[in-house]
């Protein structure tokens, strides 16, 4: 998957424990969604879809 720079610098700001958790999160909603580029909407979509299991 691609990431674009945006994606990747709101990567950063997940702590480090859980960034790998979060990373495969939001590629699986992008490969659901057919998309080979992560987008910062693509991590808001993520976000919205766990949150919601909180």
């Amino acid at each position: 998957m691609t990431w674009t720079p945006e994606a990747e610098k709101r990567l950063e700001n997940i702590p480090d424990f859980i960034r790998p958790m979060a990373r495969k999160e939001v590629e699986r909603v992008a490969k659901e969604r057919g998309m080979a580029t992560i987008t910062a909407q693509v991590m808001d979509d993520a976000k919205d879809k766990f949150m919601k299991f909180m």
